[in-house]
């Protein structure tokens, strides 16, 4: 990267989107980069796999036109890309259901089911993946202190442990949650992806989270500096891990009530 490169990659979203407004054009590549596999992975999720590509590019288009003319976003740029990413979506679900040909004249003029346009789906599914892969006790004690609201001197006769050390298990369990719910958003390996890619990211939300050991993180660094695909990556895992917060106790309940979409907010928010 160039020096220029590098000073742009370490402002928030908010000064380069001011900088997008006067026509900077490496800015606005910048959130392309930033955001730009999260937009693919969305639009992949709903529905768009083949064209995946025109939708990225037709929202960061839409965006950047609107930018130009003094409108769109001056923060939250990553909610209102994945908004443009929905809609157009939207648009091409549309577009395909009233060029399919039919005799079944009850499906004609019918809404074309898409979920609200909403990335809930996706979550929930990550959620529920990423403490289904914890052990079954870190499994244990998220249930028990965080839907049933125990408290740590409750369940130490039942694991056999004193409270500080079901105090430290949850501890540990909290941040296991975390760490895996990262790692789904670069669970799937993509085709063609070479080798070194798909270790590296197999160990991007260890790097992220700074649990990686020190050989791991050299690695994953110098990966990084030479891959432009799995940097992407990362700096759409930095981002989530933003969202994520400090507390991940009420995905367990979200996962065993059904009630994850109110829950995620509050998590995310926490």
């Amino acid at each position: 990267m160039s020096d220029t490169e590098l000073q742009l990659v370490d402002l928030d979203d908010g000064s380069l989107l001011a900088m997008a407004r006067t026509g900077h054009q490496e800015a606005y590549a910048t959130l392309f980069s930033r955001y730009g596999y999260a937009a693919h992975r969305l639009a992949r999720h709903l529905g768009q796999k083949e064209d995946s590509d025109d939708v990225v590019s037709e929202a960061f288009a839409q965006v950047l036109d609107l930018l130009g003319r003094g409108k769109g976003p001056d923060r939250a740029f990553r909610a209102y890309l994945f908004t443009t990413v929905r809609n157009e979506c939207a648009r091409r679900a549309k577009a395909r259901k009233r060029v399919t040909p039919t005799d079944d004249m009850q499906q004609i003029d019918t809404p074309v089911a898409f979920g609200g346009g909403q990335l809930d789906a996706f979550e929930r599914s990550a959620i529920r993946a990423a403490y289904e892969s914890l052990p079954a006790r870190w499994q244990t004690v998220l249930w028990h202190l965080d839907v049933e609201g125990r408290k740590p001197h409750e369940l130490g006769p039942m694991l056999e442990l004193s409270p500080n050390s079901v105090s430290a298990l949850v501890y540990r369990a909290r941040a296991g949650l975390r760490q895996a719910y990262l790692q789904q958003h670069v669970k799937q390996d993509r085709p063609g992806d070479e080798r070194a890619c798909q270790e590296n990211r197999g160990k991007l939300s260890g790097f992220v989270r700074g649990t990686a050991s020190a050989r791991e993180q050299e690695r994953v660094h110098a990966h990084l500096q030479s891959c432009g695909d799995c940097m992407a990556v990362y700096l759409d895992l930095q981002e989530v891990n933003r969202e994520v917060g400090t507390v991940a106790a009420p995905l367990a309940l979200a996962v065993a009530t059904g009630g994850l979409s109110a829950l995620l907010r509050r998590w995310k928010n926490a």
